[in-house]
């Protein structure tokens, strides 16, 4: 009886990990804000980034190149220009591409104070075990993501770029109006900091917390929180129904499911109980006044 009642359990959280959630249960979530847009028609523009890591990593490779493909079709579908939008994409992803192309494209293409700048993130993440000048890490330790190394034709560990010089990229935009989302492990890392990811004119999404993991979703072929942040991009996240998806709505909006499903999977696979929990850092308009929501998806 006991192996039966184990079987049964087994097959319930296997039909849960591997079957599609629609988020039904976001209507507890704080909806207060009032969402506004940065401009009439401000120009759009999008620098989407994957690396997975190499031949070992080709399951990784799929799910950060499907997560790509959705949310540029999403984008393209709701307006935004496909020559306003770059991808680097597995061996395009090193770090001059991140740290120098990227930005120079945005700099040397006009954008501009009231542009809507899009980066997305999609790859390794980790720490360092010390907190570089400038030292402003509540745990004393730097996040890190991890390009792709050519010399070893994946991520290299010992090949990455911390989140203090990141941060001092973005500041060479002229744009107030920045959306930041990183789907990497330790995400949360990227916006604990003061000099970190975080700053007026900002909004900073992260798929989990310092200390969490991020998760699959085999049941699409995705990354769990990409997956979620699409579907609300799509509509499902304009919890007050103004015909617009703001950044802080479609990162409230995968809270619930990644976390629920998250707790899932990790039972299933790592055999432990451990919970991915999405972050928000919103400094729009400014750090001192947050109250309004940037646009990024008009229904």
């Amino acid at each position: 009886m006991k192996k039966i009642s184990v079987c049964i359990v087994g097959a319930c959280l296997l039909t849960l990990i591997f079957t599609p959630l629609v988020s039904s249960i976001h209507h507890g979530l704080d909806n207060s804000n009032t969402t506004t847009t940065a401009t009439q028609s401000p120009t759009k523009r999008a620098v989407l980034i994957a690396a997975s890591g190499g031949f070992t990593y080709w399951l990784h490779e799929i799910l950060e190149k499907n997560d790509i493909r959705d949310l540029k079709k999403v984008l393209l579908t709701h307006g935004w220009d496909n020559d306003h939008i770059r991808c680097f994409l597995e061996e395009e992803a090193t770090e001059d591409a991140i740290m120098n192309t990227s930005f120079e494209w945005l700099n040397t293409n006009g954008a501009d104070e009231d542009d809507i700048i899009l980066f997305f993130f999609n790859m390794h993440g980790y720490y360092i075990p010390t907190d570089l000048p400038p030292v402003d890490e509540p745990d004393g330790k730097d996040e890190i993501i991890c390009p792709w190394d050519p010399n070893v034709n994946g991520w290299n560990i010992e090949k990455y770029i911390v989140d203090d010089d990141l941060a001092a990229r973005f500041k060479t935009l002229k744009s107030n109006n920045i959306v930041i989302i990183f789907d990497t492990c330790h995400a949360g890392g990227m916006i604990d900091g003061s000099s970190d990811l975080g700053g007026s004119g900002r909004v900073v999404l992260t798929s989990c917390d310092v200390n969490e993991a991020s998760c699959m979703f085999f049941a699409r072929l995705h990354w769990m929180f990409p997956y979620y942040f699409i579907q609300g991009l799509k509509g499902r996240a304009d919890l007050n129904h103004d015909g617009f998806v703001s950044a802080e709505e479609a990162l409230n909006y995968t809270k619930e499911p990644v976390a629920f499903r998250s707790t899932i999977f990790n039972l299933l696979f790592d055999k432990q109980l451990s919970t991915q929990h999405p972050q928000l850092y919103d400094g729009w308009p400014s750090e001192e006044n947050s109250t309004e929501e940037l646009k990024l998806i008009e229904l």
